[in-house]
């Protein structure tokens, strides 16, 4: 055992110079045995090395055997020179040189992704060609892997020096990087904003809402050297800050009220995630800590709730019903869903907390960075455990801890059951083997091969089998019945397939009129007939499932009955619970005529849902019959040799130990119901109530394959827990005991994002909060920080403040501090001529860039202006819709949502968010779209917002409102239009815009003018 992470350190080195010599190992014997071949010498042999090399570099992501885009490959010769794309010894008539430099002005057309080839490139191949284009059949082009991680992201984090200031006292070290640039440039910064937009940015930027009239004036009016520190004090210790930066994490991580795809599930248990962001950063909680406990809080934090609450992280994006409920993960279909599902998690960990594109190495190397397929696997390892659900989460530790307890035991008592398992199939061999092919050959030909709606007669469930159910046919009249005939249900719930609800234990009882007259009137008389004819009992023995074969019941002689009676003294397991279902039962007389069809029907019980399940489905006529005509009765025979066989292997011993092993089980189950059930949070779990065919693994990790070219059906070599290289000598698979269990995993992964080491993880937080800020991250890629991504427009600031970041505890209030204190975050917005022309984009800061108030903020802000907003934090999410068919596929109707309920008017944050059908006013106002990572907002500027900001029943009802509201502090209406216009601008109005609003509220009246302005740039911008 000892020897295992020698061994897994010498297997990762081996792999990294496996990718590194791969391609060389492919190329060389090509090379030898052309210059074998054609005595070529070693200049002629390079010649075709460079080539060839850079036809793997440029062209192989897309013209590969597996890509084949255009319909040719140039991953052979012969796959090349068949394209007709090389004419040996033709330059000129080869038509890849004109693809990748045409004649002329125009661009090359070829690589459409990359860069475009460099002159000298193009110059081998031209050298290539007119030498005979020498390509080896024995050679076969491999794509090469990136190894270059000389790269600014990558690099080991230092702090650089801060510029000297031109300037005494000392220049605020960011206003020194960022006027070292503008020098550079020949550009100079703006000069400070006043106090007005100052506030209003400063409320925008903390809180996501416009500060009052009367908290412009006081700052206005605030002489006091400290004035700008106490009012980001103030800001910063507002419950309203943790809702506006929660609100842009929320954007990064995909989070949503509802599942997304086909039918958009309700996740009615979401929020507590959302609830938890929102307090952490009102805690000011420490970035590590916050990072940590989204990836691994249960295994690093126990018994802590937010341990458990951060988790709603790895579920916070879509997720597929359809592919994990309604499909086995055997099949492709469900294999597609779950794959599709660690892709989510592992992009999730990876885009939000590194800015590392690795989702782009699920089909193929990543193109641009050093990452490749398997150690993209090797991240979908760590969750291979993992799925999401709802989970408790308890205020008491000590509950939380006895339930992680209980839950270990389970998954100990599980792994046991299951040696158990393995060690009778071992030794069953291949008699077992073929017994269980048996089995699994006839199974589908016993399926219905026509399958009507009406599925039968379903009763209601029960919580244990021993519950005893019945159902009864009435023939009209005392009736000869010579037969009776059961036919089996069949319903997928569950699995369970053929034979659904058929009875383990029954009895079937013919009852004449006289005697069911007898029984009713309080007792039989002595010389009366007896009470029942009981005609079949399985005396207590468990029958076997049947599949779709009839079970006849053949009286010796002809019996008068009317009644029939089929009474379960033990139910068939349905999912956790009990039931009895059958499909049809004939009743036939000595000519063989059903002289029960049409009959009515009486039970104890019925779920009496139809078509599907009714009791008049009993004497319908319609029953599953199975593809091939005797097939249920094979299979029940087949069933039966496989029982024989296990049984012959079932020794007293194991069946001892089954025994002691169930009912450990069973009260462990029992003592887990027993515990606080607590709140609930969609969460990754690994323990959780099955539904349909969505089943936890009880933590056993799924074995993870690479996948070729991400296909689910060509899996290739098992990934193991692991991560990704950040230098060329990075051991990336986790250091991790044999009997290491999947929380081991993310601990090892969540470690590994938060090491003060990690050059990534620092550098995309602080990146994050500069962007919200500025309106623009130092990088404006704020989600890719590699060689596809943008590069930082100022690289040594964003290494400072990083380090400064780590060495003052990864709070993010602090760095809110030190950012908003500089003369950078204080400049006007307006802009310059002599700088435009320089700097167009504003790239190097040279003045405050104009932001344009988002969705939530626009929508906030009315509610505030117009007196209708309700702080109340936390709890479930309001519904801006009225929700319609909720249990199968919902409907989220807008516009039949009354937007004057008053539990819709707080915060945008604390909306039910939807993700396939999102809010049409919030979408029209650039909201993000919560089935993708939204790192950076759009900012659009078109005539539909401005028609939704004039005519959106939402803003109507507000903008009658706010009118009522300026009505109760005055009838004047031109003071009423001072008001409304200072609320909503921050400012008086000037002498002739108050003239023209006077005079548009009388001609039009104030609920007009209010509704005017929520149209206002002054309203809309936040400088």
């Amino acid at each position: 055992m000892t020897m295992i992470p020698v061994f897994r350190s010498l297997q990762s080195c081996l792999r990294r110079l496996h990718f590194k010599w791969c391609a060389w190992l492919l190329i060389i014997p090509g090379i030898c045995s052309l210059s074998g071949a054609f005595g070529q010498d070693e200049a002629h042999s390079g010649l075709q090395h460079r080539a060839l090399d850079v036809l793997s570099k440029h062209c192989l992501r897309c013209h590969s055997s597996d890509e084949a885009a255009g319909e040719f490959s140039l991953q052979t010769a012969r796959e090349l020179f068949d394209s007709g794309y090389v004419e040996p010894g033709s330059v000129e008539n080869s038509h890849l040189m004109s693809v990748v430099q045409p004649e002329g002005d125009s661009p090359p057309s070829m690589p459409k992704t990359g860069s475009a080839l460099t002159n000298e490139e193009v110059e081998w191949l031209r050298k290539w060609i007119a030498a005979g284009a020498p390509f080896p059949d024995t050679v076969r082009l491999t794509e090469p892997v990136v190894e270059d991680f000389n790269w600014w992201s990558l690099r080991p984090l230092k702090s650089p020096a801060v510029p000297p200031g031109t300037s005494s006292p000392p220049v605020h070290p960011i206003d020194a990087f960022i006027q070292k640039r503008l020098v550079e440039k020949g550009l100079t910064p703006s000069a400070p904003a006043d106090r007005r937009t100052l506030i209003r940015r400063l409320s925008y930027d903390l809180t996501g809402l416009p500060p009052t009239p009367a908290e412009i004036e006081a700052f206005e009016q605030d002489k006091g050297a400290d004035a700008w520190d106490r009012l980001t004090e103030r800001l910063l210790n507002s419950p309203r800050y943790g809702e506006r930066w929660g609100r842009h994490w929320l954007d990064v991580v995909k989070y949503a009220d509802t599942c997304g795809y086909d039918k958009d599930k309700l996740r009615p248990n979401a929020w507590p995630y959302r609830d938890y962001v929102i307090r952490s950063f009102n805690e000011d909680k420490p970035y590590g800590r916050f990072v940590q406990e989204q990836i691994a809080g249960d295994v690093l934090f126990p018994g802590e709730p937010d341990g458990i609450l951060g988790l709603g992280f790895i579920a916070a994006g879509p997720w597929d019903f359809i592919g994990h409920v309604e499909v086995p993960e055997s099949k492709i279909d469900g294999m597609v869903a779950r794959n599709l599902d660690r892709d989510d998690m592992v992009s999730n960990v990876m885009n939000s907390f590194c800015s590392v594109t690795i989702q782009c190495a699920r089909c193929h190397n990543h193109k641009f960075d050093p990452f490749t397929q398997k150690h993209y696997y090797d991240l979908q390892s760590v969750f291979a455990a993992v799925d999401r659900s709802e989970r408790p989460f308890d205020t008491d530790p000590e509950t939380e801890e006895e339930r992680r307890r209980l839950t270990s035991e389970q998954l100990r008592v599980k792994e046991a059951l299951e040696e158990l398992k393995r060690e009778i199939e071992t030794e069953g061999g291949d008699l077992l083997k073929l017994a269980e092919a048996d089995v699994a050959r006839l199974t589908p030909l016993a399926e219905p091969h026509d399958k009507k709606p009406e599925f039968g007669y379903h009763s209601q469930i029960a919580p244990r089998s021993d519950v005893v159910k019945w159902v009864e046919i009435d023939l009209g009249s005392d009736r000869a019945i010579r037969e009776v005939v059961l036919n089996p249900c069949h319903d997928d719930f569950g699995g369970i397939g053929a034979g659904f609800g058929f009875p383990r234990q029954f009895q079937v009882v013919l009852q004449t009129s006289q005697q069911r007259n007898n029984a009713s009137s309080g007792g039989i008389h002595p010389d009366s007939p007896p009470g029942q004819s009981i005609i079949f009992d399985t005396h207590g023995t468990d029958y076997l499932n049947p599949a779709l074969e009839a079970v006849s019941i053949t009286l010796p002689q002809p019996v008068i009955a009317r009644y029939l009676r089929v009474t379960a003294t033990k139910l068939a397991e349905r999912r956790g619970d009990y039931i009895l279902a059958l499909s049809e039962v004939q009743t036939l007389d000595e000519s063989g005529s059903n002289i029960a069809s049409g009959c009515s029907v009486t039970a104890l019980d019925s779920i009496e849902a139809g078509p599907r399940w009714r009791q008049s489905n009993l004497t319908d006529g319609i029953w599953p019959q199975p593809a091939a005509a005797g097939a249920s009765r094979e299979l029940n025979q087949a069933r039966k040799n496989l029982a024989a066989v296990r049984a012959s292997l079932d020794t007293p011993e194991r069946i001892a130990k089954r025994m002691q092993l169930t009912t450990e089980q069973a009260n462990l189950k029992e003592r887990l119901a027993k515990l606080p059930v607590g709140r609930m949070v969609y969460a990754a779990a690994t323990n959780f109530a099955p539904q349909g065919n969505f089943k936890s693994t009880g933590g056993i990790p799924r074995s993870i394959r690479v996948l070729h070219r991400g296909n689910e059906t060509q899996p290739r070599e098992i990934a193991a827990p692991g991560t990704i290289p950040l230098s060329g000598n990075d051991i990336t698979l986790f250091e991790l005991p044999e009997s290491h269990s999947e929380a081991d995993r993310r601990a090892a992964l969540a470690r590994w994002v938060t090491s003060d080491k990690h050059p990534l993880t620092w550098r995309s937080i602080v990146n994050r909060v500069w962007q919200h800020h500025f309106g623009r991250g130092i990088v404006d890629s704020p989600n890719d920080f590699g060689r596809m991504g943008q590069l930082p427009t100022h690289p040594e600031l964003l290494d400072w403040l990083t380090v400064w970041f780590l060495q003052n505890g990864q709070s993010i209030k602090q760095l809110h501090r030190l950012i908003i204190s500089s003369e950078t975050y204080r400049q006007a917005s307006l802009d310059r001529s002599e700088c435009n022309s320089i700097d167009a984009d504003n790239r190097l800061l040279w003045r405050m860039n104009r932001r344009k108030l988002s969705a939530e903020e626009v929508r906030d802000s009315i509610l505030m202006v117009s007196s209708r907003l309700d702080l109340t934090m936390g709890g479930p999410g309001y519904y801006l819709f009225e929700l319609e068919k909720p249990e199968h596929s919902p409907h989220y109707e807008y516009a039949h949502f009354d937007p004057d309920t008053p539990a819709s008017h707080r915060r945008s944050i604390y909306r039910f968010v939807v993700r396939s059908q999102p809010n049409p006013f919030m979408t029209t106002l650039d909201c993000a779209d919560s089935s993708q990572s939204t790192p950076r907002r759009n900012e659009t500027i078109t005539s539909l917002q401005a028609l939704s900001l004039l005519n959106n029943r939402f803003n109507l009802v507000m903008a009658r409102h706010f009118a009522d509201a300026l009505t109760e502090e005055s009838g004047d209406v031109a003071t009423q239009v001072g008001i409304a216009f200072q609320r909503v601008t921050g400012r008086r109005p000037s002498q002739q815009e108050q003239l023209l609003m006077v005079g548009y509220a009388e001609e039009h009246g104030v609920v007009n003018l209010t509704r005017m302005l929520f149209n206002l740039s002054e309203f809309l911008f936040v400088d």
